[in-house]
């Protein structure tokens, strides 16, 4: 009996459809992920089960995915749909009465959901309200009473488990990825000593600037906010005082201050170590030099003012004061907008009050001198200064 339960649970693995649309999923699961939606994962009983084991996965994988209750989705729980998610509905019948009313709400509150159903049945109703069915092969249970979910989650499971390994291959996920997201335990240990990161200073480096890459290709938060556009009004009246001709600004981020700033100064070149997707994906003014490099590895041009926001906290204390000179010497205007307080990630490495930022400012030129000083979210705890010359 032994031997016949485990050559039903394979050969219903061998009889899962290869042609379902895995690809299509992924890509959809990548889009979403992208835009900065998320994976909503529902299922009743051992479905669910299932569905909260696809969900840890995807999660350590890099897609942000979420378990969402039927039955607390009707009370309140729904409000968590956003208009970037995709629903992934799990019912071996494909008929629970529960993921079909989801279903309904679902598309109430957001009509333009993506669903993607898994299940055993794709000639059912929740087969037919779904944009993809991934499709076990509908196996029977191995059960003795033929009733108990056996082959049926078995298959539901190795689906999963054949979208985690797309989802790393299309991705291009890597053990430094897997690490940043799973730190503690064996498997943790095991991701980390995968590459080199941690061996030296020059392999730390090399560790935060992969910390910047992944954020700038997933973090919807990282694509957007770019503190240096606030600051456009005052260069331009700055530049009716002191003529500014030619900007350098380092650390430029998702470079969205870099295309603006272009549009009104005649040349622009913007510094980052990680590059961004939104800058190599549009189209650029002539104007503009867009440089993928170490700041402290290359020669940095000659302008009229270089500036900077969310950039010297993230460097180590002891290699701060030699770019400072090196900035200082390249333009007379400087304008540095620096964040006092710990990140959440811990990418804060250099934490130092406004006065103690100023102080190292002043070693290399007393001239420097705070222009102002903000507070994040309105944060006592959260100061902002910006350093000018």
């Amino acid at each position: 009996m032994i031997q016949d339960v485990l050559e039903a649970e394979a050969n219903a693995i061998r009889n899962i459809p290869a042609t379902n649309p895995f690809v299509e999923c992924v890509e959809l699961f990548l889009d979403a992920k992208r835009n900065g939606g998320k994976l909503i994962i529902s299922g009743v009983g051992k479905a669910g089960e299932v569905g909260k084991k696809i969900a840890v996965t995807f999660c350590s994988i890099g897609l942000p995915s979420v378990v969402l209750h039927p039955l607390e989705a009707q009370h309140g729980d729904l409000g968590l749909l956003s208009g970037n998610d995709v629903l992934f509905l799990i019912s071996n019948s494909g008929k629970t009465r529960e993921i079909l009313e989801l279903e309904v709400l679902a598309k109430r509150l957001v009509p333009t959901i993506k669903v993607v159903s898994l299940t055993g049945k794709d000639n059912s109703d929740l087969a037919a309200r779904s944009d993809f069915v991934l499709w076990t092969g509908d196996p029977d249970e191995i059960c003795p009473l033929g009733l108990t979910p056996t082959t049926s989650t078995t298959t539901m499971s190795v689906i999963g488990d054949v979208l985690s390994a797309l989802i790393v291959h299309l991705s291009g996920y890597s053990a430094q990825d897997y690490a940043l997201r799973h730190h503690s335990g064996y498997l943790g240990e095991k991701s980390r000593l995968s590459h080199s990161a941690q061996s030296s200073p020059e392999g730390e480096q090399r560790e935060l600037q992969h910390v910047y890459e992944t954020l700038h290709k997933e973090n919807h938060d990282f694509q957007t906010n770019n503190w240096m556009l606030d600051e456009l009004p005052y260069l331009q009246a700055l530049n009716k005082i002191s003529k500014i001709d030619s900007i350098v600004e380092i650390g430029c981020g998702n470079g969205r201050f870099a295309i603006e700033a272009a549009k009104q100064f005649k040349s622009f070149t913007a510094i980052d170590w990680a590059a961004s997707p939104i800058v190599l994906n549009s189209e650029l003014p002539a104007n503009l030099d867009y440089v993928v490099a170490d700041v402290f590895k290359i020669s940095i041009p000659e302008a009229d003012a270089v500036v900077s926001a969310d950039f010297f906290e993230h460097l180590a204390v002891d290699r701060i004061p030699l770019l400072l000179e090196k900035l200082s010497s390249a333009a007379p205007v400087q304008f540095h907008k620096i964040a006092c307080y710990p990140d959440s990630r811990k990418l804060h490495l250099t934490l130092l009050s406004p006065e103690e930022w100023l102080a190292m400012f002043q070693e290399i030129d007393p001239a420097f001198s705070i222009h102002k000083i903000e507070y994040r979210r309105g944060r006592a705890d959260q100061p902002v200064v910006t350093i000018i010359r």
